[in-house]
């Protein structure tokens, strides 16, 4: 066991020059343990009948071998399951804010609507002149490099697309990987499409030029911004929990027929106008939702 000792401060002392970890040649050496402490038992039993001497063992002494021993099966169960290589892993790398590649789709001439399906986490959404969709991420990847971090973010992370008639369907491939946590997509899509939104968490929404109509089913907080001089009606259906606000004004109409009743969540419609109202932006929101429309 001493050889055990001095074994063990050498390798720590080299690993601490050579900046070095020296997990691994643990995990992969900790039998010789056992093979050690067999052998010095041995020896001192050999080394007592010479000196007429006896090697004796207390109940303490044969709890702290069995004790060794169980551990040491323990130790490879949880190596043999790969748990000491998550520790590895973990212990050697780092987490790194990654912004992914950009990945493009097109968009075809006869393409009139968009109807895309937000993913379970935070999404912009920005228009401008183009007849294409754009997408990228930001995700945390834990890695032993930010280049092998931005590979593994790289490597889930996908923006899917398929077209029925004049309709455009856009939907988010989430990253598969343990070591991946996407935190937020943006996407470019064209300005003169119209488009149907429907999303789960939140959303932002920056149109420079409003050329298109909105539609969006919302679970999530949405912050919208529109240009100064749009011409657009925003409708919203909301209840008492939900929070209006932004750089406009809204107007109350009174509770629809299907929800009127005496409770507090009885829906209603609140619309903002601007400008010639030639442009519309219908919004279905969720209890407990907020809505924020500021003028660029």
């Amino acid at each position: 066991m001493g050889l055990v000792l001095i074994g063990t401060g050498l390798g720590l002392f080299f690993a601490k020059i050579n900046n070095k970890a020296i997990f691994d040649a643990v995990v992969r050496w900790w039998p010789l343990v056992f093979v050690l402490l067999g052998l010095e038992v041995l020896v001192l039993s050999f080394w007592g009948k010479d000196n007429n001497s006896l090697v004796k063992y207390d109940i303490f002494s044969i709890f702290i071998i069995l004790l060794i021993v169980f551990c040491g099966l323990g130790f490879y169960s949880l190596e043999g399951i790969g748990v000491t290589a998550k520790i590895n892993d973990y212990l050697t790398s780092h987490e790194y804010r990654i912004r992914t590649s950009t990945s493009e789709i097109a968009v075809e001439p006869e393409v009139e609507r968009l109807v895309i399906s937000a993913p379970f986490c935070g999404l912009k959404i920005q228009t401008s002149e183009t007849n294409k969709i754009s997408s990228y991420s930001y995700a945390l990847a834990r890695a032993d490099s930010q280049e092998a971090a931005k590979n593994l973010a790289d490597k889930g992370t996908e923006l899917m697309s398929n077209t029925s008639g004049n309709t455009q369907f856009i939907s988010f491939q989430l990253p598969a990987i343990e070591n991946v946590q996407t935190t937020e997509y943006t996407i470019i899509i064209p300005q003169n499409i119209d488009v149907e939104l429907h999303n789960g968490d939140s959303v932002q929404i920056y149109t420079y030029v409003l050329d298109n109509d909105w539609k969006i089913a919302s679970s999530g907080d949405l912050q919208i911004f529109i240009p100064r001089q749009a011409d657009l009606t925003i409708r919203a259906l909301v209840d008492e929990s939900n929070t209006l606000g932004g750089s406009v004004t809204w107007e109350g109409t009174e509770t629809t027929e299907e929800t009127a009743d005496s409770s507090n969540n009885a829906k209603k419609v609140v619309q903002v106008e601007l400008g010639n109202e030639t442009q519309s932006m219908d919004i279905a929101l969720d209890s407990g939702s907020s809505i924020l429309v500021n003028q660029l």
